[in-house]
């Protein structure tokens, strides 16, 4: 069927829409909830060049119909992250931010987690990737106290005896503690942080006269943490809404998206990404930016929104509390996130311009040493790790256009008979690559292996059994120092590298990040075998028992700190129990 006559065959229901081009290629995937108006909209109007040149390459069309704009949007989201297509711009989906939430118990306590969830009594964020969310969990954990241990031990656990527990442990606690305490969590979270600043400074200044000079400089590490809440902000929030911000800024061919995070009037976070923008219709990347924060944060109170995104077009959840700048207010937050938006671009261009140039130097003089014509834009290079043919595990970093993308990087549990590198190298490649193959997943233009010319050998076997023998393959081997040496090219010669070469560091880079990779690995498994090894030793002790006792004292040092009954209480055994506490403190 020709493909106006199948635009005019569309349905006017919700769902979502691809493009192919002559090769059958998805070049484009959208989403209506009219297709026939949506799609005939592409060929009846005038465009902008970038959408004329999208047009131009468009010579059939799917759809699917779905039954409403939710299914659309999942639906949307899952035929990019498929075909990976051309003209959309793919957003970076783990937009999970950290929350300090409090627990909906009779005994509640803190947790740290990465998902907005309704089911928490309380919840405050989303707060800054990285570990000062952790930190000011410590800071809440120190100060206003909710449950730390399991509850109902019988007796006052560790925590509460360093005054980090409620008491839940050994006691009933009153109803309102634990309302008082979340009355000052939220103030705090809230900016009117005076009363536990000066509770702060105390408990310092208290540590310092003890000559705990240690915990008083955590102290003041904490204080010093947690100045992001302190900050006074350039607009006066007095309803303590909570707010997000949104703005956009175009550069040629490059779209920037900020969203500020405002939570009780105070600004708590931003996101910000850049990427290349390919004529998608604007309405939709912000949609689609929209609806991957939401998937898994806090909707606010209120989402302002720039004048050029239509809100009529919102998903509906969104739509009820979006708004475009209207008072004062709203204007100056926006003009805050313009202003922010405008140097990350700034910062950004900067950046990635003196990146990029060095980068793509770097990846074509790789190029032309191993006389391949593509542009090396996705390497992946492999490693093995083990120790006395124990804890054996393989490790792959990915670069995509010579920088790290370590989302990509993967680690393998190897667990084969065959005990050499060659066999342990055949698993690990035909894992990987067969899973990509199934999954209709880009597959990289360059394989280095950590190995010799044996090692590149062996490889290009096992991609020619799965008909990949197209993709170059390389090896890169040590001296007797564990530097990087040799290079075994692709015609498998071998090429001596000069040590100050730009090429050098970028390959001897890539073979300590894959190694160090590996190693962590095995080291991992080993750790956890070494302990649960030792505690096999303690009579009445099984793997099961271990698991457990892991699970509530997550090391050694918290084991020994604990009671007889508190021990006990995981483990029912008082035999067993007495057997733990004299391992523990006779031999560990």
């Amino acid at each position: 069927m020709e493909l106006q006559t199948k635009i005019q065959n569309l349905p006017e229901k919700s769902g979502c829409y691809i493009y192919l081009n002559k090769n059958g290629e998805v070049i484009y995937v959208g989403k209506a909830k009219n297709l026939k108006k949506r799609v005939t909209s592409y060929f009846n109007r005038v465009h902008n060049i970038k959408t004329t040149r999208l047009v131009r390459n468009i010579v059939d069309l799917n759809y699917f119909v779905v039954n409403n704009e939710k299914e659309a949007l999942l639906l949307e989201e899952n035929l990019i992250k498929k075909h990976h297509p051309k003209y959309n711009i793919l957003l970076n989906d783990d937009k999970a931010y950290p929350y300090i939430v409090v627990t909906n118990e009779n005994d509640p306590q803190y947790k740290y987690v990465r998902k907005f969830d309704k089911k928490y009594l309380k919840s405050y964020g989303p707060l800054p990737q990285g570990t000062s969310a952790r930190k000011i969990l410590g800071l809440l954990e120190q100060t206003y106290p909710l449950r730390r241990c399991k509850g109902n031990l019988g007796q006052p656990c560790f925590y509460y005896s360093i005054g980090q527990c409620s008491g839940a442990c050994f006691k009933k606690v009153d109803h309102k503690y634990y309302q008082d305490q979340i009355q000052k969590i939220s103030r705090f979270f809230a900016g009117n942080i005076a009363s536990l600043g000066k509770d702060l400074v105390l408990k310092m200044h208290l540590a310092a006269d003890n000559l705990q000079f240690e915990h008083a400089q955590r102290i003041k590490d904490l204080i010093k943490s947690f100045s992001f809440v302190v900050e006074s902000n350039n607009v006066e929030l007095n309803d303590h809404k909570n707010r997000d911000v949104l703005a956009f800024e175009f550069n040629h061919d490059q779209i920037a998206i900020t969203m500020l995070f405002y939570r009780g009037g105070k600004l708590l976070n931003k996101d910000q990404i850049i990427a290349d923008y390919n004529e998608q219709d604007l309405d939709e990347i912000l949609d689609f930016y929209l609806a991957q924060i939401y998937k898994k944060n806090m909707i606010p109170d209120e989402l302002i929104l720039p004048k050029e995104l239509n809100l009529n077009d919102l998903p509906i959840q969104i739509k009820t509390i979006a708004t475009h700048p209207i008072n004062k207010i709203e204007k100056n937050l926006m003009s805050i996130a313009i202003q922010n938006t405008q140097e990350f671009m700034r910062v950004t261009n900067l950046n990635q311009r003196t990146a990029i140039n060095r980068e793509a130097q770097i990846l074509d003089e790789l190029s032309v040493l191993l006389d391949v014509r593509e542009y090396l834009h996705h390497i992946e290079m492999f490693d093995i790790s083990n120790i006395g043919d124990e804890f054996v595990t393989g490790g792959v970093v990915v670069y995509k256009n010579g920088k790290p993308d370590r989302n990509s990087f993967r680690k393998y549990n190897i667990e084969i008979s065959e005990r050499d590198d060659l066999h342990r190298l055949q698993y690990l490649l035909s894992r990987r690559y067969q899973k990509m193959l199934d999954e209709k997943t880009p597959l990289p233009n360059l394989i280095i292996i950590d190995g010799g010319l044996v090692h590149v050998q062996f490889a290009k076997q096992v991609l020619n059994a799965l008909k990949l023998a197209k993709i170059p393959v390389i090896g890169l081997s040590k001296d007797d120092h564990h530097k990087t040496n040799e290079l075994i090219d692709v015609q498998e010669n071998i090429i001596k590298l000069e040590r100050k070469s730009q090429i050098y560091n970028f390959l001897s880079g890539m073979q300590i990040r894959v190694d160090a990779y590996a190693k962590a690995g095995f080291r991992k498994k080993q750790n956890n075998q070494l302990l649960t090894n030792s505690l096999l030793k303690v009579e009445g002790l099984g793997e099961k028992k271990i698991q457990s006792l892991f699970k509530i004292f997550p090391t050694i040092d918290q084991m020994k700190n604990c009671s007889f009954d508190q021990l006990n209480q995981v483990i029912k055994n008082k035999n067993t129990t007495k057997n733990l506490m004299h391992f523990l403190n006779s031999n560990v």
